[in-house]
C-alpha cells in the first residue's frame, strides 16, 4: 500500500503547484529560442524576458560592445583616423572558416572602413582591427576594456575572450547584460547611425588591395522586398555559430516608443524571424505609452566628508521619471526607494540613486531601474566650510617653526582648493545631464 499512497501523494504536489496562485509571465513563452529580454532604450526597464540571465554564447553580437568602444575611443573623430592591419588581425583567423573581408598584414584601413566592415559585413578580421585601436595596439588589452566595460555597466552574466564572437569556453552573455550594452553603445557618438545604416557601403581601395569592396547589412528583417520585413527595426546585429546558434539584437521604434530587442539560440534561422516578430509584435501592442512617475517625497540624510572628517549633512530625495509602463498599469503600480553610500566626499561623484519598482503582475515584467537621486545642500555646506579649518589640521600643534607652520597651511589651502574645484566642477556635470536620465542607470531585476 506504500507505493499507491505515494503515488498519489505525487500526484497531488504536482497538482498543487501546477494551479498554486502565482506571478504568471508577463511575456510570450517561446520554445524554439532559448532566451529573450526587451527592454525600454530610454530607461533600460526590463518590460519582458524568458531566461534573460542565462548565459549563452553570443557569436557575433558581440561586435555590439567592440563598435561601442571604437566609437567610445573616436568621439565622432572618423576622418583622417587610419589603422594598420597586424600579423595577429589575420592569421589568428586562421583555420576559423569565419566571415572576414580578408584584409592583409600592413594593410592601411580608414577607420570608417573598419566600422562599417564590422558591422554590415560582419567581419573579424575588422573587429580584430578595432579592439587593437582601442587596446592600444593588442588585440588582448582590446578584450580587457571590453571586460572592464562589462564591469563598469554593473553586468555579472558576461565575460569576452575575443572581440568577434567566435565560440570559447570563456566567452559569454545573456540576453539582459546584450540589451543593456546595446543601451550604452548607443549613448557612443555615431554608433546609432553606424548600427542603422540600411544602404550599401564602399570601401575604396587601399595601400594594398586594388579591389573595391561593397558592404550591405544582412538582416532580413530590414530588407524591405523580404517577406520577413518589420518596418519597427531601425537597426540590428545578427550572429550565427554551430555552438550558438542564432543570437540577435536590434533597436526598433514605434510611436515614440523606442525598445530593444535580444534572442539568442534560435535553432534555426526562421525561428530567430519569427520569435522576434512575435515578441515586436507583443511589445508594441502593450507599451504605447510613457508614464510620468512623480517625486514622492522619499528622503533621506546623507553625511558629507572632506579634508579628513565629517563636514555636515545633505538631504537626497526621489526626483521623479518617466518609465513605459504596460496597458493597465498606472503610477500607482511603481514603488521608490533611495540608494545611498555610507557617505559622500565631497568632490567626488554622488553615488545617490533613487530605485523606482514596477509591480507588474501579468501585465509586465516586474522590474526595477535607478536614477540618480536629487541632492540638496551641498551649496550652503561649501559656503559654511568655505573658510573653516579642515579637520585634518587640527592634530597640527603650535610648537612647530613658523616655515613648518606655513607649509602646513599651504598644504591645507591647496586641499580645500582641489576640493572646492572638485565640486564646482561636479556641479557643473550635474547641471548638464539634470534633464535627463543618463547613464550610469543600472537596471536591477
Amino acid at each position: 500500500m506504500k507505493h499507491p499512497i505515494a503515488a498519489w501523494c505525487a500526484v497531488l504536489i504536482l497538482l498543487c503547484a501546477l494551479f498554486a496562485p502565482g506571478a504568471a509571465a508577463a511575456g510570450p513563452q517561446l520554445t524554439a529560442t532559448e532566451a529573450y529580454c526587451i527592454i525600454d532604450a530610454d530607461t533600460g526597464l526590463v518590460l519582458a524576458q524568458q531566461n534573460m540571465d542565462e548565459e549563452l554564447h553570443p557569436a557575433s553580437i558581440t561586435k555590439v560592445m567592440t563598435l561601442g568602444l571604437a566609437c567610445e575611443k573616436a568621439q565622432g573623430e572618423w576622418d583622417d583616423v587610419k589603422l594598420t592591419v597586424s600579423h595577429e588581425d589575420v592569421y589568428s583567423l586562421a583555420g576559423t572558416d569565419s566571415s572576414h573581408i580578408a584584409l592583409q598584414e600592413g594593410e592601411e584601413v580608414p577607420l570608417t572602413d573598419a566600422l562599417y566592415a564590422t558591422m554590415m559585413a560582419s567581419a573579424n578580421d575588422g573587429a580584430n582591427l578595432l579592439a587593437e585601436y582601442f587596446g592600444g595596439g593588442s588585440i588582448a588589452e582590446g578584450v580587457a576594456e571590453m571586460n572592464a566595460q562589462v564591469k563598469e555597466l554593473g553586468l555579472v552574466h558576461t565575460h569576452f575572450a575575443n572581440p568577434h564572437g567566435i565560440s570559447d569556453e570563456d566567452h559569454y552573455t545573456s540576453c539582459y547584460d546584450m540589451a543593456q550594452i546595446l543601451r550604452w553603445a548607443l549613448t557612443q557618438p555615431g554608433f546609432e547611425t553606424l548600427f542603422t545604416r540600411n544602404e550599401m557601403y564602399t570601401m575604396e581601395p587601399t595601400n594594398i588591395q586594388p579591389v573595391t569592396r561593397y558592404f550591405h547589412q544582412q538582416d532580413k528583417m530590414r530588407v524591405g522586398s523580404s517577406r520577413y520585413y518589420i518596418p519597427a527595426i531601425q537597426g540590428s546585429k545578427i550572429g550565427y555559430t554551430n555552438i550558438a546558434r542564432y543570437s540577435y539584437v536590434c533597436l526598433a521604434e514605434q510611436d515614440g516608443v523606442r525598445l530593444i530587442c535580444v534572442t539568442m539560440q534560435s535553432q534555426i534561422k526562421t525561428d530567430k524571424y519569427n520569435d522576434v516578430r512575435t515578441l515586436l509584435d507583443y511589445a508594441f501592442a502593450n507599451f504605447k505609452n510613457y508614464t510620468d512617475i512623480p517625486a514622492q517625497g522619499v528622503t533621506a540624510e546623507l553625511t558629507a566628508a572632506g579634508g579628513g572628517g565629517p563636514l555636515g549633512t545633505l538631504t537626497v530625495t526621489d526626483p521623479g521619471t518617466r518609465l513605459l509602463l504596460a496597458d493597465g498599469l498606472t503610477a500607482s503600480d511603481v514603488s521608490v526607494q533611495l540608494e545611498l553610500p555610507e557617505q559622500y566626499v565631497l568632490g567626488s561623484e554622488p553615488e545617490v540613486y533613487a530605485v523606482y519598482t514596477v509591480s507588474g503582475g501579468e501585465k509586465q515584467e516586474s522590474a526595477s531601474v535607478r536614477v540618480r537621486a536629487e541632492i540638496t545642500g551641498l551649496e550652503e555646506l561649501i559656503e559654511k566650510n568655505a573658510n573653516a579649518a579642515l579637520p585634518a589640521s587640527a592634530a597640527a600643534k603650535p610648537v612647530f617653526s613658523p616655515w613648518k607652520l606655513a607649509a602646513i597651511s599651504l598644504g591645507c589651502t591647496a586641499a580645500a582648493a582641489a576640493v572646492t574645484y572638485g565640486v564646482v566642477k561636479w556641479l557643473g556635470r550635474r547641471k548638464k545631464r539634470k534633464s535627463s536620465n543618463a547613464f550610469p542607470n543600472k537596471t536591477k531585476h
